[in-house]
């Protein structure tokens, strides 16, 4: 019963941050709030001190006008939660669950004890983890308002001079369901990360890994539907485009030839600036020999991704 409590209050919390932040006015406040969710998420996920991490938090609250917005917003929200919707159960329970949260120096507190230093948002994602914080950004860039200004973006960037070669067809593939990158938690041991790749929603490994290209600044974003070039990703280097396919393979299932072949005509097709395979599993000798033919692919192995964890690649 306790459990399913907790994970009620949970479910809340998440669609209260959600609606709060698909409820702002401009599309580019929308993108702040994914990207402080991002951040928090990391420390959240992080081996740091719980002061350590409470103070990163706020400072990532307080670093931008309309995050400080939406953090008072579901402040408000949660501080008046007698007043919503919650059953019964959920708002008795509520204030005892925060409670339980260890904070500086073992002391926990509630609702009521929070202050300026450390405010309910701060309390509410470490209440959610990573997990509840991943659940959070989904919901956002999965509402109509998010996929709008998606699609917006998309738009300004395919009409850019750089791409005036890619075919109407990847133009259309481009803005067809698009969806922002998102890094996930994965563990830091090598053995268990290669699992957890492989285990990985094929659609969440996708977002995953492009998230690494919008990591170092390039506008970067994922389709949820297949296309008939097997682009999972784009992401725009200064130079042009690049296009990204997506082999969640089991281990043994390794990336052949035709695949690397085929691959190598869309990145000619549409005049891509590179193209990458990147997989879970290896490729066979002949596609790695395929792939040697073209300067503009480039193969990600299972090896070279979880490396990519360890050091984030540049993309030169």
């Amino acid at each position: 019963m306790f459990d399913a409590v907790t994970e009620g209050i949970k479910k809340w919390l998440i669609n209260l941050f959600a609606s709060t932040i698909n409820h702002t006015t401009r599309p580019e406040d929308r993108k702040l709030a994914i990207q402080w969710l991002s951040q928090s998420r990391d420390i959240v996920a992080s081996d740091q001190r719980s002061i350590d991490k409470f103070k990163e938090l706020n400072g990532l609250i307080n670093s931008r006008t309309a995050i400080v917005t939406i953090a008072n917003s579901v402040s408000e929200s949660v501080s008046n939660y007698r007043k919503s919707n919650l059953p019964l159960s959920m708002k008795i329970a509520l204030p005892t669950t925060l409670a339980a949260i260890p904070l500086v120096g073992g002391q926990a507190a509630g609702i009521a004890a929070f202050g300026s230093a450390v405010g309910i948002p701060v309390l509410l994602l470490i209440f959610l983890g990573a997990a509840g914080i991943t659940s959070i950004i989904e919901a956002v860039v999965a509402g109509p308002e998010a996929r709008t200004h998606i699609v917006e973006i998309i738009e300004t960037i395919i009409e850019d001079e750089q791409l005036r070669r890619t075919s109407k067809q990847m133009k259309a593939a481009m803005k067809e369901q698009p969806m922002d990158p998102t890094r996930y938690a994965t563990p830091n041991e090598e053995t268990a990360l290669r699992q957890h790749l492989l285990g990985m929603d094929p659609f969440h490994f996708e977002r995953h890994i492009m998230s690494f290209f919008e990591a170092i600044g390039f506008k970067a974003w994922v389709t949820r539907k297949s296309n008939d070039f097997g682009v999972d990703g784009f992401a725009i280097h200064p130079e042009g485009l690049m296009i990204v396919q997506c082999k969640r393979n089991a281990t043994r299932n390794k990336v052949g030839r035709p695949t690397v072949q085929q691959f190598k005509g869309v990145i000619e097709e549409q005049n891509a600036l590179r193209g990458y395979i990147v997989t879970t599993s290896e490729f066979t000798e002949e596609a790695i020999q395929s792939a040697q033919l073209s300067d503009k692919l480039v193969l990600i192995d299972v090896t070279a991704l979880v490396q990519w964890h360890a050091i984030p690649p540049t993309f030169q």
